[in-house]
C-alpha cells in the first residue's frame, strides 16, 4: 500500500531506497521530508534508523517520542488533527537533529495522513 506522504512529488524525489516496502531517506534530507509532511497535513508518527551495509539494512535505533503522548491523545478529533500533525512532527525533526547519521545510515518515517489515521483507529477497535 502506498502511504499518502508518498504521493508528494518532493517527497518521491529524495528517496534513495527502500527497507521491505518503506522507503528510505538520507540525512539531513529527512528533515525536509518532515517539513513536507507538517505542510501537507501527515503526521509522523515514529523515526527509525537503519544502517545500511552490502548484505542489507540493519536496525541502529527508533524514536520513542509516541510514548511522550500520554493521554493527550485519546480520542483524536478532526479538528485537533493539525495540532497532532505539529506536535508529532516537531518531536520527530526534533529526533533526527539530534541523530544525524552519515551516509552509512538511512531514515524510515512512519507517517499517516489524517485519513489514515482513522483507518488505523478503526483496524484497533476490531
Amino acid at each position: 500500500m502506498t502511504q499518502d506522504f508518498q504521493r508528494i512529488p518532493e517527497v518521491a524525489a529524495v528517496v534513495i531506497g527502500k527497507v521491505g516496502d518503506e522507503p528510505t531517506f538520507p540525512f539531513p534530507e529527512v528533515l525536509d521530508v518532515i517539513r513536507l509532511c507538517s505542510a501537507n497535513g501527515i503526521a509522523v508518527l515514529g523515526v527509525e534508523l537503519f544502517r545500511v551495509k552490502q548484505d542489507g539494512h540493519y536496525a541502529a535505533g527508533s524514536s520513542a517520542y509516541d510514548t511522550q503522548h500520554g493521554k493527550r491523545w485519546r480520542s483524536l478529533q478532526d479538528s485537533q488533527w493539525q495540532d497532532y500533525v505539529q506536535y508529532n512532527n516537531t518531536l520527530a525533526e526534533e529526533f533526527a537533529r539530534k541523530n544525524p547519521l552519515g551516509e552509512d545510515h538511512v531514515y524510515v518515517l512512519t507517517t499517516a495522513s489524517w485519513v489514515e489515521f482513522r483507518e488505523l483507529q478503526k483496524t484497533k477497535a476490531l
